[in-house]
């Protein structure tokens, strides 16, 4: 959702702060605090006669405009554009019509803890700090920039009686966020005892610390090992960036158009307002997994699709690739993000990586519930979302790559359901956006909706395809044709329930509900006639309506975000139509699945120069499964 776009998140500055600044988008130089401190500086009488000037004299192009001044947010204006980032990515008017908002004036007394002393910089507490307040993504955060107090008296911005302030972060006390550590979750069986932990004090903090969650939740804290790893993540960062310069901030926002509304791993508003500060503030897999991605839906934006460069899709790879291996090495939350995404651009050979990811998610935390951890609320959402969003590449990947899952829902996984509370986003985001753009509330509701289906998914798989079942002698064979009927039953039940609880914005119009069926095993001869008919009818059924899905996709549908497992799931209904033609009773029947496979085929040709995941599927089918293509030509042979 560092990965939600979260490898380090900071207060906004406030109003009072630089106008908006003319540059390219986004500068690396840009001052980038770090989120253990922020100086700061503080200006008296003459600092406040600098201001005044300023805002008497100052141009438009100098001070934030009304929406930023506003939201109470730093205006950044790229070079050679008439809009701030933030207006251009809301298609919002970018004006300068109001002036400074009123300044709420410092008490008379300041608290015994914060009173300045004589030498003009604050005193600490005699006690120990309190604990970090955390805030929330949507709240507004005000403090003084340090540009801000350079420009109304540079000889106090550096000078040794400048008074120091700690400015609020959003990283304040979230887990797994920071740009420079990474968490490792202490499991139950863990050789570190969670009491004994409590009691350690390591022999240099600033490289480990223990942090306790709850009663019975304990995770190491890792400080990087900056001297290897920071210089590197910088130079990935530019040359990341120089692949996609000066389309990066029009890639970013193609990103959260299309992919993000139902794919929500990351928090956009964190992403976008630190993006307008620098680019640096990411790791490196998670830049550019967005990048990639919104590349593929570059016709929807005029500046991409009228550009005659394109980035280099082929080196935004191998540095997505390679720096992911090396993230691994210190795992974040941003790591996991960039994995996710990596997954649905690379849809081959992907079993091995989610392994690896679920891994990585479990030295996270992921795994177990979050509700009670002293967390803020905002990332307990995220959290959650991604945690789903990582099961459903367990399960469907299990699926298309024919193997056991990985995650077992009822021992080893303690999440709970994803709510409309744990998505940041609302339909107010998305009013000014462009044509083109997936809708927020429609794109949670699939989220939500997909996250039941895998569920139902998760049942199918242990059913009907654990290696017990299916083995010779093994519980399938055991209960023969009419067992596995009856055990069906209750997940076509469950699968009647969620379409009939879908709501009308995702229905597709003039289509019936591809169901899925237990039964892709040949039947035995020994399965009562009365039975056997009534699976092969019903077999057809899913059949045509499955076909009729397909031929129904208008180009809204098929430009859409789709996930990894699209491709393999269009291959399995042909695969299925093969299926069934091979298993045909006459010659007639055999005649028919010979038309349907041969109908099919024709529907995804016409649809794959659009879509890829169609492409690839023809692809799949027509050398992967021993060539449908000749299925009819066999069939009027055997006639």
């Amino acid at each position: 959702m560092d990965m939600d776009t979260t490898p380090a998140l900071y207060g906004t500055p406030a109003s009072a702060g630089p106008g908006p600044t003319t540059m390219p988008a986004p500068s690396p130089s840009a001052h980038i605090p770090s989120f253990e401190s922020h100086p700061s500086a503080t200006a008296g009488q003459s600092a406040a006669a600098a201001a005044a000037a300023a805002s008497s004299t100052g141009a438009a192009q100098s001070r934030p405009c009304d929406i930023c001044r506003q939201r109470k947010t730093r205006c950044v204006r790229e070079e050679g554009r008439d809009k701030c980032v933030m207006c251009s990515f809301h298609g919002q008017p970018c004006t300068y019509l109001r002036g400074p908002l009123p300044r709420k004036r410092r008490k008379a007394t300041d608290p015994p803890e914060q009173r300045p002393s004589t030498n003009g910089s604050v005193s600490a507490p005699a006690g120990p700090p309190p604990a970090p307040v955390p805030l929330d993504p949507q709240e507004e955060i005000t403090h003084p920039s340090p540009e801000l107090l350079e420009a109304l008296s540079p000889s106090l911005a550096g000078s040794e009686h400048a008074v120091t302030f700690h400015q609020p972060s959003l990283l304040d006390g979230t887990l797994g966020l920071h740009l420079k550590t990474h968490s490792e979750y202490v499991g139950n069986t863990n050789y570190r005892e969670p009491s004994l932990l409590d009691l350690h004090r390591p022999h240099d903090p600033a490289i480990r610390s223990v942090r306790r969650l709850d009663e019975s939740t304990v995770f190491l804290i890792h400080r990087d090992r900056e001297t290897s790893s920071e210089p590197q993540r910088i130079a990935d960062l530019d040359a990341i960036e120089k692949v996609v310069h000066p389309l990066g901030s029009t890639l970013v926002n193609l990103y959260f158009r299309i992919v993000h509304p139902s794919f929500p791993v990351l928090h956009k508003k964190v992403f976008l307002e630190k993006y307008a500060r620098s680019y640096h503030e990411f790791s490196p897999p998670l830049l550019a997994a967005v990048y990639l991605l919104a590349l593929d839906w570059s016709l929807y934006d005029r500046t991409l699709a009228t550009s005659s460069w394109q980035p280099d899709q082929t080196a935004l790879e191998a540095l997505a690739l390679r720096t992911m291996s090396d993230d691994m090495k210190r795992p974040k939350i941003s790591t996991l993000q960039a994995g996710l995404l990596i997954q649905q651009r690379f849809r081959n050979n992907t079993w091995t990586f989610t392994a690896q990811l679920i891994a990585l998610a479990q030295g996270l935390g992921l795994h177990v519930d979050c509700s009670d951890w002293a967390i803020p609320d905002w990332e307990k959402g995220l959290r959650r979302r991604l945690a789903w969003a990582l099961f459903m590449q367990d399960k469907w990947g299990a699926l298309v790559h024919g193997r056991p899952s990985h995650i077992r829902l009822d021992e080893d996984w303690d999440v709970r359901p994803c709510c409309i509370e744990d998505f940041p986003e609302n339909a107010a985001d998305e009013e000014h956006d462009p044509e083109g753009s997936a809708e927020v509330v429609v794109g949670r509701e699939l989220f939500l909706r997909q996250i039941e289906l895998s569920l139902i998914l998760s049942d199918v798989l242990g059913t009907f395809y654990t290696a017990k079942a299916t083995r010779r002698g093994g519980t399938l064979d055991q209960i023969g044709t009419v067992g596995v009927a009856e055990l069906a039953k209750p997940i076509v039940m469950m699968l009647r329930e969620w379409y009939a609880k879908l709501p009308e914005a995702l229905q597709l119009q003039e289509t019936r509900l591809k169901k899925l069926s237990a039964n892709v095993r040949n039947i035995s001869s020994t399965a009562p006639p009365e039975l056997r008919a009534a699976i092969r009818t019903g077999a057809r059924s899913r059949l045509a309506a499955a076909s009729t899905m397909i031929s129904n996709l208008q180009m809204e549908h098929i430009q859409s975000f789709w996930g990894f497992a699209a491709s393999a799931q269009l291959a399995g209904i042909g695969s299925f139509a093969g299926l069934l033609w091979a298993t045909s009773d006459d010659d007639t029947e055999a005649m028919y699945y010979a038309d349907r496979v041969e109908e099919y085929l024709w529907s995804l040709r016409v649809r794959a120069q659009a879509a890829p995941f169609a492409r690839e599927a023809l692809r799949m089918l027509e050398s992967d499964v021993s060539g449908l293509g000749a299925v009819r030509a066999a069939a009027e042979v055997k006639m």
